[in-house]
Order: structure tokens, then C-alpha cells, then sequence
């Protein structure tokens, strides 16, 4: 008996830690090397020492000190490996206690109403809630939690604890972690009446952060959608000016060949050179330059080479796009623009000028379009839920421009900052919207 209390003790730990990793969006992947290694080995440890504890010690002395060799540890493991802020850490841990209670609370039921229950059923049937649990939170709970987390000021969260803090204490009162007693049939229902106008109080508090998270949302799509626009009507002016330039040029050519044929017929072939050297260079400067077959993505391309030269970065090209795509000019604009902004404005910023390069790649696949920047960067990248954020105001409106367009188009963007390079992926399926 003594081993199924252990396992049950396990599972309920367990329990514990992926709900709080859900409740504050905590990826172990995600965590640098050293930090990983303190998440595992410290919430590892906990368990595993638990666990032994409750086959030396009476189930009651344990449970007393419950607190004490549980939640405080894992309390401190999360602290020290995600870098959450204190409050953040014990609002998560406080509610991963409060929604144990469902796997509790059937466990005791089963316990009372058949008789003589199998301990290895009853682990079953409580892993089985335990997991039903987990997969609630992340289907209701996780999203609008995280977003409490995130925004709210750690005044706000303080004052938001004393829900759970209250369920906590009241709870330890009425002897929740007392899993050798049977309670009484007033005490039970006085448990489930505190669960049940707590969770009350939760819904309420997550349909208001839900109802924020949307607003901002909407905004941040009204934002993205504005710089789109911008972005597309930037670059056809762009190309309007580009081809009245090359209509100019093209007009005033006989006067350029003329004066070529006046120096070559007085034998100044110095000034002759000089002279094609000086066409030549006014003409690539406002002709695009070819690097596949789509115009418009040699528009784009060839504007940004333009400014990555002024300010020193290298800018090499892999293209090969044939000149229809399904996908609008105004979306690979706005695709290339903001990633482009963002990968020149980096590059520049390196102070070794060899390492200044920013990298694109743009090809089909599979019937997918496929879009790769990478740039040299210094510093620390700030990254969360696998995207940077912007140190700046009004910063970051164009990874959320670029995120918008590939979940509109059912593809895929991802992030990523690793030893001094920034690389952004992009895939676009290439079907009709």
C-alpha cells in the first residue's frame, strides 16, 4: 500500500509542475542549457525525494510538512530556471493547487462509493483525470492566463493571488492533503462549495483578460494591416518613379551616345570611358536589378540592395520565383519589406564590418513559396513565444505584420536568434485566398 501511496503522491507532483510549465507558458526546449539543466535535475529531485519520503514517513507527517519539502522547492526551481518574476511564480503554483482538486475530489468519491477499489485502478482512474486536467487547462486556461501574466503589473497579480491564497488556505483547514482520513460528508461538500465559487471567480477574471487579449489583438491586426498598405503603396511609387527614371534615361540616350561619338571622333577616348563609366552607374542605380523572374520581388530586392550598400552591409540573393504567384504584391511587399527593415537595421549596427551580411532566399517548394532572411546581429535578442520583441516604441509591428500574414494564409514564420545570427523562415502555401 505504501507504494501506491508513493505513485499517487508522484502523479499529484507531476501534476503540479506540467500545470504550472502550462499556466506560465514554460517550454524546456526554450530554456538556456544551464537553466534546462536546473529545471530537470530540480524538479527531478523533488520528486523523486517525495516519493521515497512517503515510504519512511506516516502519510499524516508528511502531509504536514507538504508545503515545506513540496511546493517550496518547486517554488524555487521555477523561479531560478525560467527567470519569472516571484508573484508570477506563486500565482501559477497556487492555481495548479486549486485545479488538482477535480482528480481529488473524484478520487475520494470512488474511494467511498466502491468497495474495496483496487489501488491499481485507482491510479489508473486518477492519472486518467490528472491528464484530463492538464489537457482543460491548456484548452481554456492557458491562453488567457498567459496573457494575465504577461500584462498585468505585479500589483495587479498580488491582489489576483489572494483567490487562489484564500482556496489555499481554506483547503489546508479543511485537510486537503489528508488522503489516509475519510471526511466527513459536511466537510466534503463545504470543499466542493470553496472549489466551486473559486473557479467562479476564475472564469470571470480570464473572460475579462480574454476580452483584453482580443482587443489588443485587433489592434495589433489594424496596426499590421496599416503597415502593409504602407509598405505596398511605398513600393509601387517606388516603381512608378523607377520606370518614369527609365523613361527619362531612354529618351535622353541619343543625346548621351552623341556626345560619346563627338569624344571618339576627337580621339579623347579617355573621356569616353569616363563618361560610360558615369551612364553606367547612373543606370544601375535606378534599374532593378534581375534576380528571378517575378518583377515585383526584384523591385523589393533591389531597392533594399541599394540602401544595404549606403550603410555598409553586404546583401547576397538566392531567387528563383517564376513572374505569377498566387499570392498578392502587397503581401510579398509587406512579407520582404519588414523582414528586410528588420535585417538591414541589425546588420548595420555590427560594429565588425566584415560580419555586416544580410542573407535572402526566396524559392518555390512543393507548392509552398519559401522565404529565409539571415543577418549578423550584436547583443542580447529578447524572445518570447518564439518572437523578438521590440525594445522600442512602436517596435516589433512588423514581425506581428509578418505572423498575421502567414496564419492568414495557413502557413508558417518562425524566429530564431543563435550565435550572433538572426534567421526568419517563412512558408506560404500557394493557393488562392
Amino acid at each position: 500500500m505504501a507504494v501506491f501511496r508513493s505513485l499517487f503522491l508522484g502523479m499529484t507532483i507531476l501534476f503540479g509542475i506540467c500545470a504550472q510549465m502550462l499556466l506560465l507558458d514554460v517550454s524546456i526546449k526554450n530554456l538556456h542549457l544551464t537553466r534546462r539543466r536546473i529545471f530537470l535535475v530540480g524538479n527531478t529531485l523533488v520528486l523523486v525525494a517525495n516519493m521515497a519520503l512517503s515510504l519512511v514517513l506516516p502519510v499524516d507527517q508528511h502531509m504536514k510538512f507538504y508545503v515545506l519539502f513540496v511546493h517550496i522547492p518547486i517554488y524555487f526551481v521555477f523561479l531560478i530556471a525560467t527567470r519569472t518574476s516571484p508573484i508570477k511564480v506563486i500565482f501559477a503554483l497556487f492555481t495548479a493547487v486549486f485545479l488538482i482538486y477535480p482528480a481529488n475530489v473524484l478520487l475520494t468519491i470512488v474511494s467511498q462509493v466502491v468497495k474495496d477499489p483496487h489501488p491499481l485502478f485507482l491510479i489508473i482512474l486518477y492519472t486518467a483525470v490528472c491528464t484530463a486536467v492538464l489537457l482543460v487547462i491548456y484548452r481554456f486556461f492557458k491562453t488567457n492566463f498567459n496573457y494575465l501574466i504577461k500584462y498585468y503589473s505585479s500589483l495587479s497579480l498580488i491582489k489576483l493571488c489572494l483567490l487562489p491564497s484564500a482556496y489555499y488556505v481554506a483547503n489546508y483547514w479543511l485537510g486537503l492533503y489528508n488522503f489516509s482520513s475519510i471526511m466527513s460528508t459536511g466537510i466534503f461538500l463545504l470543499r466542493i462549495l470553496v472549489f466551486i465559487i473559486t473557479l467562479i471567480s476564475y472564469v470571470l477574471i480570464l473572460d475579462i483578460a480574454k476580452t483584453a487579449s482580443e482587443k489588443e489583438a485587433l489592434q495589433g491586426a489594424k496596426i499590421a494591416l496599416s503597415m502593409l498598405l504602407s509598405s505596398a503603396e511605398h513600393q509601387l511609387s517606388t516603381l512608378q518613379t523607377t520606370q518614369e527614371q527609365t523613361t527619362i534615361y531612354r529618351h535622353d540616350m541619343r543625346h548621351h551616345l552623341a556626345l560619346i561619338a563627338g569624344y571618339l571622333s576627337d580621339g579623347d577616348i579617355e573621356k569616353a570611358e569616363r563618361y560610360v563609366r558615369v551612364a553606367q552607374e547612373d543606370i544601375e542605380e535606378f534599374t532593378p536589378t534581375r534576380y528571378c523572374e517575378n518583377n515585383t520581388v526584384n523591385l523589393i530586392l533591389s531597392s533594399f540592395a541599394v540602401k544595404s550598400k549606403s550603410l555598409g552591409v553586404s546583401f547576397s540573393v538566392s531567387a528563383d520565383l517564376p513572374r505569377e504567384l498566387s499570392i498578392s504584391e502587397t503581401v510579398i511587399c509587406s512579407l520582404l519589406s519588414n523582414g528586410l527593415e528588420n535585417a538591414i537595421a541589425a546588420a548595420s549596427s555590427v560594429k565588425n564590418t566584415d560580419s555586416k551580411t544580410v542573407y535572402v532566399s526566396c524559392h518555390l517548394h512543393k507548392g509552398n513559396m519559401l522565404i529565409q532572411l539571415k543577418n549578423n546581429y550584436e547583443g542580447q535578442v529578447a524572445m518570447e513565444n518564439g518572437q523578438p520583441q521590440g525594445n522600442r516604441d512602436g517596435h516589433g509591428f512588423g514581425v506581428k505584420s509578418i505572423k498575421m500574414i502567414a496564419e492568414r494564409y495557413s502557413g508558417y514564420c518562425s524566429f530564431e536568434a543563435q550565435d550572433g545570427i538572426f534567421t526568419l523562415k517563412v512558408v506560404l502555401p500557394l493557393v488562392d485566398k
